[in-house]
């Protein structure tokens, strides 16, 4: 059984950088879920803001891996009017009972970090073993290294190793 995968979608890139960092440091496999409409402009926001509200699964594509093969599958998602963004809720509906153990990483603008978190272990039907909130702000500043370190440190206590 491999140790661990990062499972992420990203509107703007800043979660994806986030999640390709992670990876890089850690020798976890990859795997970037990805909208099947588009979001750009102010359409894609209102497609959104839509699918929060509405709770709507839209449609992703993403390659088709066996998650029971992973001990901890990361996932990574930004957050969506402070909650968990519709293409990731797709993801884990998709694959409920097929995670081990799961951690929740996250991009925000401000608000919402901890429901968005509670959201995703709810639909997993898993505990999170591990949490990372960044802000847009934090990133683009490089202000949440130590916390990211703290977040792989939790990890290895759960002996994934990073």
């Amino acid at each position: 059984m491999k140790r661990a995968l990062i499972a992420w979608y990203s509107r703007t890139g800043y979660t994806a950088s986030l999640a390709k960092e992670l990876a890089g440091m850690t020798d976890w496999d990859r795997l970037e879920i990805r909208d099947l409409h588009p979001r750009d402009g102010n359409w894609g926001q209102l497609r959104c803001v839509w699918d929060q509200l509405t709770h709507r699964r839209p449609d992703i594509a993403v390659q088709d891996i066996p998650l029971g093969n992973y001990e901890t599958v990361v996932l990574a998602a930004p957050v969506w009017l402070e909650s968990l963004a519709a293409p990731m809720r797709t993801f884990i509906c998709r694959h409920r009972g097929q995670f081990g153990a799961v951690a929740y990483v996250c991009t925000y603008g401000g608000r919402g970090a901890e429901k968005a978190a509670r959201q995703a272990a709810e639909l997993a039907h898993a505990p999170l073993m591990a949490t990372l909130a960044v802000t847009s702000h934090e990133l683009e500043q490089g202000d949440y290294r130590r916390r990211m370190d703290d977040f792989l440190k939790r990890l290895r206590e759960f002996r994934i190793t990073p």
